[in-house]
């Protein structure tokens, strides 16, 4: 490792940012290979840490809202691996986008999610509607997938988004 340390930065900083590539990918295959044995350790785990902080009724209590076509495990368990894949998602993309096209991913990915929490409160508005809960779970499970992650970075590194954002990323005219 001495060695690494006696190289000129611009290759250190390689050498590190193909390091954090490198894990970003391995933890979103991994997360994404054992989603089913992460989801039965979590519904294992949540019950625990609602228990010692005395919020068992309330997990209760969401959980018994929800219609079975939106989430057939306990909430909290399935939260919580969407929110590690999802974050996941977002430093792959921050690693390898500028600033400006990782911010117009991150609205990507917000608008996303807010289309999901709308279909479903609208379902649940109308009556528990069983096609508007099958659209937002389809919606939840592409938004937490690699799908988007490819797409976004093959979209925002080829030139869409604003004008702006591309002039930004462009640097200095030769």
């Amino acid at each position: 490792m001495p060695e690494l340390f006696a190289l000129p930065a611009s290759q250190r900083l390689r050498f590190f940012f193909w390091l954090q590539l490198l894990l970003l990918l391995t933890v979103l295959l991994l997360l994404g290979i054992y989603s089913e044995q992460i989801t039965i350790w979590l519904i294992a785990a949540w019950p625990k840490l609602l228990g010692a902080a005395g919020l068992n009724q309330l997990a209760q209590h969401l959980q018994q809202g929800l219609d079975g076509g939106i989430a057939k495990r306990p909430l909290p368990a399935v939260a919580t691996y969407a929110a590690l894949y999802l974050l996941t998602c977002l430093l792959l993309l921050r690693l390898v986008l500028s600033a400006a096209q990782w911010r117009v991913a991150l609205r990507i990915y917000a608008l996303g999610l807010v289309l999901y929490v709308l279909i479903t409160i609208l379902a649940k508005l109308a009556g528990n509607v069983q096609w508007a809960y099958r659209l937002s779970r389809r919606l939840l499970d592409f938004i937490v997938s690699p799908l988007p992650v490819a797409g976004l970075y093959v979209l925002l590194r080829s030139g869409f988004g604003p004008a702006a954002v591309r002039d930004r990323d462009a640097g200095p005219v030769e």
